[in-house]
């Protein structure tokens, strides 16, 4: 039997390339043809899904600090996580974060230097 397995994060526990790779694996094992695409809700995980990091930019981050954010650029798109630059782990998680003080101005900056080291299309995950 063909199975997909497509899986998202379970938070906190395992990545969805991880959940994937250990289904996939089991059911191989059982004697299944498998297909084995991660997925992402477009948070935490985005970038690997579309391959992981092939670059970083230091930019300000969610507080104001220089956070080094990866992103990707492949053939003229580029795809940035959002978590990256303004994400809850940035500010100490949900229980420190403030979203008044708080600022997306990193997401904003990584967008600015995909521009212009070429992209032509410019996918940012928001998840939430």
């Amino acid at each position: 039997m063909r199975i997909v397995v497509a899986p998202d994060k379970f938070k906190g526990t395992a990545t969805a390339r991880e959940l994937t790779e250990a289904l996939a694996d089991a059911l191989r094992s059982a004697g299944h043809e498998v297909v084995a695409l991660p997925l992402a809700d477009g948070g935490e995980g985005f970038l690997e899904v579309f391959g992981g990091p092939n670059r970083t930019t230091v930019v300000d981050g969610p507080l104001g600090d220089e956070v080094e954010a990866a992103w990707r650029l492949d053939r003229g798109t580029a795809v940035i996580e959002m978590a990256r630059a303004a994400g809850l782990t940035l500010v100490g998680g949900a229980e420190a974060n403030d979203p008044i003080a708080a600022s997306t101005y990193g997401v904003g900056e990584l967008i600015s230097v995909a521009v212009e080291s070429g992209a032509r299309r410019v996918l940012v995950g928001v998840g939430g």
